[in-house]
């Protein structure tokens, strides 16, 4: 096969970083807070790969046999949500080990064979007894809208059977396949999700206002297309949108109240703009009165109560490599030189 014709598929291997490094390497872009206490039974010895399929990253992790699973905790909060902003679905295959976990009712306990889905924008508190598996992540715009109220389920439907046994077989097969078959993968694996996350009637049942969701959801894309416009307004959005305004602020009263949420979405995309390596001469002012927060002192004030420190702090930090614990920097380059332009492993997280 010709080289340029086929897939590119990244690696990363624990092996190459000092022992002491290893696990805050393998977890930084997990998109979590990880935590592990040395058991006495080695370093974190580990692989991961994966590849790109269009909108689709596919990867998988593999750990080496040791006399007890390497365990650790792993805490997503609602902080961390704010700042990576991560807007996707993630099917996840376990081929061993275990996940336990803390908040997700029934399906708290996740061993081999089990496929589940997770929404990275929710919550996420669990114990990992790792094991190999195969993740893919999937935007969330791909999906029908009410995949959501499957966050942290198992799927053990035909269709999410069906989807699992593909996901083997997609990931083993990688090295073979052409950059001209990616179309036809994707839409395949698409519509097997879909199926996958089709509402069962217990689904239907605990999902008292599926209509509301669907709504809240079409608002908030129309906000984001229209975020740094200056018109936007409740009313414009009612307007716009086709429902009253008592509605709009039912809708968002559980977040704060629509205008709370416009200004926490400006400030995550003015977040994302001050902390771009590529925009090297930028005046933070500029970035405030663009983002609709004139007066530069209020928007550091708002700034740093939604993300822990100054636009300052953010801009400073932002051309130098993550230095981890133990001294070792990482920038965003694997094994191998290939650069991971829009995502990264191990876990396979989609950049914004």
């Amino acid at each position: 096969m010709d080289q340029f014709d086929a897939v590119p598929i990244f690696k990363f291997c624990t092996a190459d970083y000092p022992e002491r490094d290893r696990f805050h390497v393998w977890v930084k872009d997990n998109l979590c807070d990880c935590g592990f206490e040395d058991d006495g039974y080695g370093a974190l010895d580990a692989e991961a790969s994966g590849a790109a399929l269009g909108p689709l990253i596919i990867s998988g992790r593999r750990w080496r046999e040791r006399p007890r699973p390497f365990t650790y905790s792993v805490y997503r909060n609602e902080r961390r949500i704010r700042l990576d902003s991560q807007d996707s679905f993630r099917f996840t295959l376990l081929l061993g080990g275990r996940i336990i976990g803390r908040s997700m009712g029934p399906d708290a306990v996740k061993t081999t064979g089990d496929l589940f889905f997770y929404d990275v924008a929710r919550i996420n508190d669990c114990t990992v007894e790792a094991g190999d598996v195969i993740s893919i992540v999937v935007p969330r715009f791909l999906l029908p809208s009410h995949a959501a109220l499957l966050h942290g389920r198992t799927l053990t439907s035909g269709a999410g059977r069906l989807l699992g046994d593909h996901l083997l077989s997609l990931f083993r097969n990688l090295s073979t396949l052409r950059q001209q078959e990616i179309p036809h993968i994707v839409q395949s694996t698409l519509l097997l999700m879909a199926a996958a996350v089709s509402p069962t009637i217990e689904a239907m049942r605990e999902a008292s206002e599926p209509i509301r969701s669907a709504l809240l959801e079409r608002i908030q894309h129309y906000i984001d297309v229209h975020l740094l416009e200056r018109d936007l307004t409740p009313d414009r959005i009612c307007r716009d949108i086709g429902l009253s305004r008592a509605k709009l602020y039912q809708l968002f009263e559980e977040e704060g109240g629509i205008m709370r949420q416009i200004r926490r979405r400006r400030l995550r995309h003015a977040y994302h703009v001050l902390g771009d390596p590529q925009r090297q001469h930028i005046r933070i002012a500029e970035i405030a009165w663009a983002h609709g927060f004139p007066d530069e002192k209020y928007f550091y004030r708002l700034f740093k109560a939604e993300f822990g420190h100054t636009p300052k702090e953010t801009v400073e930090n932002r051309s130098g490599p993550v230095l981890l614990p133990g001294g070792i920097a990482v920038n965003n380059q694997w094994k191998g030189g290939a650069s991971l332009s829009g995502w990264t492993l191990p876990f396979g997280v989609l950049n914004n």
